[in-house]
């Protein structure tokens, strides 16, 4: 059995190189990673590229910004023996119906709340076999970026979507849309009704 002592095997590693053998990390060359290190990128180059990168940035924002569609989106979830119906739409918006409305009523107040449901109640309608559905006004609310309001439709459970007619926001702004995702046992569809007519 032959022991090597730490200056054995450091000698060895070194004569092992120099004879063309395996090289050890402590002895293998580093000449490329120097050779980059010591290759830098122009200083012109780096300037265009960083101006190019927030260029683009702010472009898209200001594109983000500009072509935010205005819509309101509606969920009909079924609940064993009703369906939960929520609106919800950018406080933007829920503005500039109260505007269109004249009402002198802010969102942070119980009476401009109660305007924009009532102003939902009137355009978002149902119907089956061309009858009217009636639905349940609860109540609105104010969160974050978005304004909500809540109905409820009381019936059996559903064997086929009903007809929808949306105008939600087409008097303040004529090309809203209003996307449509209706949950129930063997019911699921997402939609758009662009023409404010859906018959699911």
């Amino acid at each position: 059995m032959r022991l090597f002592n730490k200056e054995a095997r450091t000698a060895g590693a070194t004569q092992g190189v120099a004879r063309g053998r395996t090289q050890t990390p402590e002895t293998r060359p580093r000449r490329e990673s120097a050779a980059i290190a010591e290759t830098p990128l122009p200083r012109a180059l780096v300037t265009l590229v960083s101006v190019a990168v927030l260029c683009l940035l702010l472009l898209s924002i200001q594109a983000t910004q500009a072509h935010r569609e205005h819509g309101v989106w509606t969920e009909l979830i079924w609940r064993e023996d009703h369906f939960e119906i929520t609106h919800h739409m950018h406080l933007q918006d829920a503005h500039a119906i109260l505007a269109a409305l004249k009402v002198d009523s802010s969102l942070d107040s119980p009476e401009g709340l109660a305007h924009l449901a009532l102003y939902v109640e009137d355009r978002f309608l149902l119907s089956e076999d061309g009858k009217p559905v009636r639905l349940d006004l609860i109540g609105a609310e104010a969160e974050g970026d978005f304004l909500y309001v809540f109905q409820e439709w009381h019936r059996s459970r559903p064997t086929a979507l009903p007809d929808i007619k949306s105008t939600l926001l087409t008097d303040v702004h004529p090309n809203a849309v209003t996307w449509i995702r209706v949950e129930a046992p063997g019911l699921n569809q997402t939609w758009a009704v662009g023409d404010h007519n859906s018959s699911g």
